[in-house]
């Protein structure tokens, strides 16, 4: 059956997407670079995070290979980081997508055919024949049972399946951008196995073919990137995934009476399931018999769950339309969170109508324009410290009661398929968005440990409202679980997304005319420009010459803080020295003129995009040893965690980088590398755009 092909799809670069975990020595043995490859194909591996030393490998290996690497921050199953890579492979161009496995092998000639058959036929999904590196045939596509979900190989002695359905294994497999966009990509709830499966039945429903080019061949030893052995055994995993997610397609795609069949036929397709790994195994080990088990069990309460409250079958094409969502940011300006939250806008412009609700005009309105959103500006109350003072909190309450109308107004127009909100300072949002029937998704930037807990507690209210909650950092989910630990369990951890430089200079190899030193930021007492200022009165003290650029303003009402400051810096005659050079858009030229970079936050930080700006732009870095900041700094070699507060420490920190400069400069040109593959936006733009479609789309 051949599907109509209603449109002519362009000619462009096949992306293969590969995904990591841990197997960079596998990558390297079967992935050849993309010059090798040819001129037409653009490769991708996306890093599911295991340590840093396999990240770093894997960066290196990518630069000398010529690959995009992507790294995550954690572990998101083959589904997810396969969908962050095709995002990735488009924003490089790719109309077609190769989906390839660590430990297989495809021939450049192999690639070029597969590229050429996609773009001829866009609604195909294709595999080669897959053999060991010994010959024997691995895969020659195979047949999934609608009745009871037993899956067999093509080739398979045994008699044919009833109500058979071919699908395609994910280990080698293409899949044109014309019917990735019908079919959303992978399910990511699967974790690990029968994504592939999945995507094969939604691909027939959505119109599509299935293909296997039987004189195409790519060589694939199976379980390479379980461990070094080649046994018939299976892992855990195989076995606990393979019977959990066998009920959890059929509670995502099947009818009630084709899911109880399944349910029934649980304890004799699982029995199936654990004998492809031999008998032999369940002498040895009780392993396979409890990953089974536990499988079958955490799939049957899935079907279960499905059975007792029926769920909306998917749509094979997922949402029909562009959604109408409204996202809401509670400032104006172009500091951390508001950069992170123009990425979030930007990985919904083109396919959802965007209107943004600001509290007043700026840069940022700006720059929303620029992107394509619709922007409106609207009274809100925004959650500060001057609130707990009477003037503050009457000045709080008159926000609410002006912005309330406004605010239904809008998410009644503009929110109609979705809220986003930006931060937990703007409470209400999430409430009125609740109280009117709309999904809405928290983004928490905030992560006050330092505070009291009742006010913790009130801080983070407005989550528990929340349809999904999003935070930046592994220490604000854990500052969150703290206050809200039902809502934590429910959270997802997305790292910012954060442009690199257009170009990276390389740091100055001498320090003439001493070193340079940068602090960004507002200028405020919490995040320390007062301990930059004494660091470098004491750097001077011990006779190492230095300046330093303030490059930041203050809030509106803390003008008092900028004019201390100022006193301090001529008490100390230091007034040549430092230079106040408020706040500028483009830091970028800012910082390639910088030497060293200080972020000497004394208060606890949900993470540190001015560390991980500092890092991109191949700067060394000094910054708090606390909270985010820790975690926005780990693993690069050029980067020093100092306490906070202690000017004799920081200015000591930055007399032993200037010490062993050839060596730091060296090693933040690599830094700045790692640190492109950790917050490349194309990736933040993907998790952020899946999480928002996941939570807007569900009923």
């Amino acid at each position: 059956m051949h599907a109509a092909e209603t449109t002519t799809p362009a000619a462009g670069p096949i992306g293969i997407v590969v995904v990591n975990y841990g197997s960079h020595a596998l990558l390297a043995e079967n992935l050849d670079s993309a010059p090798e490859l040819g001129p037409d194909v653009r490769v991708v591996v996306v890093d599911n995070h295991t340590t840093a030393a396999e990240r770093r490998s894997l960066v290196e290996l990518g630069r000398v290979r010529g690959w995009d690497v992507v790294g995550l921050p954690d572990n998101r199953g083959f589904g997810a980081a396969t969908n962050v890579g095709v995002a990735r492979a488009r924003a490089l161009g790719c109309v077609t997508f190769l989906c390839l496995n660590p430990d297989a092998r495809a021939t450049p000639a192999v690639v070029a055919e597969l590229r050429a058959h996609s773009l001829r036929e866009p609604l195909t999904v294709l595999s080669p024949l897959i053999t060991s590196s010994a010959g024997e045939l691995v895969f020659s596509g195979s047949t999934l049972s609608l009745r009871d979900g037993r899956i067999r190989g093509a080739r398979s002695p045994r008699p044919p399946l009833p109500d058979g359905e071919p699908w395609l294994t994910g280990a080698c497999l293409v899949v044109h951008a014309q019917l990735w966009d019908r079919l959303g990509g992978f399910d990511e709830t699967y974790f690990l196995y029968w994504e592939d499966v999945d995507l094969s039945h939604r691909a027939l429903a959505a119109g599509g073919r299935l293909e296997v080019r039987s004189d195409l061949r790519v060589v694939h030893d199976e379980g390479g990137t379980h461990g070094a052995t080649r046994t018939r055994g299976k892992s855990a995993l195989y076995y606990r995934y393979n019977c959990r997610n066998r009920l959890a397609f059929a509670a995502r795609n099947l009818s009630r009476p084709d899911l109880l069949r399944w349910l029934a036929a649980t304890p004799r397709v699982s029995w199936e399931v654990l004998l492809r790994g031999g008998r032999r195994q369940l002498v040895e080990s009780p392993r396979p018999m409890w990953a089974a088990l536990r499988g079958s069990v955490e799939g049957a309460v899935l079907a279960l769950a499905a059975l007792v409250r029926p769920v909306r079958r998917r749509p094979a094409g997922g949402h029909r339309g562009p959604r109408r969502v409204l996202l809401v940011h509670p400032g104006s300006e172009l500091y951390g969170s508001d950069r992170v939250f123009l990425e979030s806008v930007a990985a919904l412009v083109a396919t959802d109508q965007v209107v943004v609700a600001l509290p007043g005009p700026g840069p940022l309105a700006d720059a929303l324009r620029e992107l394509g959103a619709e922007v409106v500006t609207c009274r809100m109350p925004v959650v500060r410290k001057s609130a707990l003072r009477p003037v503050g909190a009457l000045a709080l309450l008159g926000d609410a009661a002006a912005g309330l109308l406004p605010s239904v107004r809008l998410l009644r127009t503009a929110g109609r398929d979705g809220v986003y909100v930006s931060t937990l300072t703007i409470p209400l949002w999430v409430l009125l968005a609740r109280l009117l029937g709309r999904r809405v998704v928290c983004h928490v930037h905030e992560a006050e440990r330092g505070a009291p807990a009742p006010v913790r507690r009130l801080l983070t209210l407005p989550v528990t409202w929340a349809s999904a909650v999003v935070v930046n950092s592994r220490f604000s989910l854990g500052v969150l679980a703290e206050s809200a630990p039902r809502v934590a369990g429910r959270a997802t951890v997305v790292h910012n997304g954060i442009p690199s430089p257009a170009t990276v200079p390389p740091p100055r190899a001498e320090l003439t005319g001493g070193v340079r030193l940068l602090y960004v930021g507002r200028l405020s007492a919490r995040k320390g420009p007062q301990v930059a200022v004494a660091a470098l009165e004491e750097l001077r003290a011990r006779g190492v010459p230095a300046r330093l650029d303030l490059l930041g303003g203050v809030f509106p009402g803390y003008e008092w803080f900028e004019a201390e400051l100022r006193e301090a810096v001529s008490a100390a005659g230091l007034d040549g020295q430092v230079a106040f050079r408020g706040f500028e858009a483009d830091v970028w030229p800012v910082l390639a003129a910088a030497d060293v970079v200080l972020v000497p936050s004394v208060v606890d930080e949900p993470f540190g995009n001015t560390a991980v700006e500092a890092v991109l732009a191949a700067r060394p870095l000094v910054v708090s040893d606390s909270s985010g900041l820790r975690e926005a700094a780990a693993g690069y070699a050029s980067a020093r965690a100092v306490p906070p507060g202690r000017p004799a420490a920081w200015a000591e920190a930055v007399a032993e980088l200037v010490a062993d400069w050839p060596t730091v400069g060296r090693l933040a040109v690599e830094d700045a590398q790692l640190a492109r593959a950790r917050h490349a936006p194309e990736t933040y733009r993907a998790e952020i755009a899946r999480l928002l479609h996941h939570t807007w789309d569900a009923r």
